[in-house]
């Protein structure tokens, strides 16, 4: 009897449940059908919403499913929705800042099944890229003087390289990013300065000791030296504080000279070159091997300063005669970098980056892109591992028609190691057809 009614009560309580959230779904589609609907050509609009929705069908080939030197393949069938919308002319719902200015929203996401034909699995995420970005501009009092408050969230699930990388045992290793930030400038045409307040939290939930708190404090001054074309000097503080209670926090000094925008006709990105330097904070993380269970023996992780020469090149080369193909390059070094190597507070960081993109046709493109990338795991109290990564492939798109659409993407990237069982090389071959209404 006692069994029947707690059976009985458990039931209303699942019943009480649903009806709370049909309510809630009810709700919502009341909201959103009381403002002015409408659809046109392929494109939805709901009140000051715009936007698409379409749907993912394809698959996907990996020979290395867990970023293992044990390799196991896997094939995997990929279906699910898309939609792509944002907000803006005039703001959410209407909405502008004091100044007048508009401020915009934009949010791109898909939802995908994956059966795993090797493991009997099925995975079903949100895939990425999702990325929600909300700008607004604030009117400052004076005319020379602009500013801004900025929300950017990203969710990445299927960032290969990152994965090999980090050296997570899988393909998809999924990544939060959260960014606020605060900008305030001065132009005087000529010259100026700007200001820079930011907070990032970054979440591995596959990896939670690649999670952290990042906060970081600029300020450039800049002069033009020609028309898009400035010279700047860029200093930051940063503070980060470390998700894994075995990782010590940072703090970082940098400062750097470079210049930015259209340095040749054909030339546009930045070049720079600095100094920075992280003091790893002293830290306990765990009691030690003496009496009363080590209390009075803790493990500490000794205070450090490390410190080193940082420089970047970015930027992109078309030439006027073949605008139709498009080169990047990338080439920087770090001697304080985060969030890499789990058993590591800091690491620094080499790499160079170089990529072909070419316009086949007007609805045919190709994308020839390599990589190298070399990390240390730096301090006295870090695994001391070396990493070199090497990831090359191709990708191919085309534009069927005006709905239809259709990627295929062949990546390779291989991981080498100094530490054991931790070099291997992962291939994974993605071709998706899209359609949206």
């Amino acid at each position: 009897m006692a069994n029947f009614v707690l059976g009985y009560l458990e039931a209303i309580g699942i019943g009480k449940v649903r009806w709370q959230l049909t309510a809630k779904w009810l709700t919502c589609v009341c909201v959103l059908m009381s403002l002015p609907f409408s659809i046109y050509g392929d494109v939805f609009k709901i009140g000051p919403v715009t936007g698409n929705l379409g749907y993912n069908v394809g698959f996907q080939y990996t020979d290395n499913l867990n970023n293992n030197y044990k390799k196991q393949s896997d094939f995997t069938p990929i279906i699910g929705p898309t939609i792509d919308f944002s907000a803006g002319q005039g703001g959410l719902f209407g909405a502008t800042t004091a100044g007048g200015d508009e401020f915009s929203l934009h949010v791109g996401l898909s939802f995908s099944v994956k059966p795993h034909l090797s493991t009997n699995w099925v995975e079903t995420s949100f895939s990425s890229p999702i990325s929600v970005d909300l700008n607004i501009p604030i009117k400052l009092k004076y005319d020379d003087w602009k500013g801004s408050i900025g929300e950017s969230f990203s969710y990445n699930n299927s960032s290969l390289d990152n994965a090999v990388l980090t050296g997570q045992k899988t393909s998809q290793a999924a990544q939060y990013n959260n960014t606020v930030s605060a900008n305030v400038g001065r132009d005087l045409g000529k010259s100026g300065i700007d200001f820079s307040l930011q907070r990032t939290d970054k979440i591995a939930p596959t990896t939670p000791s690649l999670s952290e708190t990042d906060y970081q404090v600029s300020a450039t001054p800049w002069i033009s030296l020609r028309e898009n074309y400035r010279l700047f000097w860029s200093n930051a503080y940063g503070l980060v504080f470390q998700g894994d209670h075995t990782k010590q926090d940072v703090q970082s000094i940098t400062t750097s000279v470079g210049v930015s925008g259209q340095i040749t006709p054909a030339f546009t990105g930045s070049l720079s070159l600095g100094y920075g330097i992280s003091h790893l904070v002293e830290k306990t993380v765990g009691p030690g091997q003496g009496i009363f269970g080590g209390i009075f023996d803790p493990i500490t992780l000794p205070a450090q300063n490390l410190g080193g020469i940082s420089s970047s090149l970015a930027g992109s080369y078309t030439h006027p005669l073949h605008p139709s193909t498009t080169y990047s390059i990338s080439v920087y070094h770090s001697p304080g970098v985060t969030a890499l190597l789990s058993a590591s507070s800091i690491q620094s960081v080499t790499g160079v980056s170089l990529s072909l993109a070419h316009q086949l046709t007007k609805s045919t493109a190709i994308t020839l892109p390599i990589q190298f990338t070399n990390i240390q795991a730096e301090g006295i109290s870090s695994s001391h591992e070396k990493e070199n990564l090497i990831s090359t492939g191709m990708g191919f798109s085309r534009q069927i028609s005006d709905h239809m659409s259709w990627t295929a993407n062949y990546q390779y990237v291989a991981r080498f190691s100094n530490l054991p069982n931790s070099t291997y090389d992962t291939t994974v071959v993605t071709v998706i057809m899209n359609y949206h209404f």
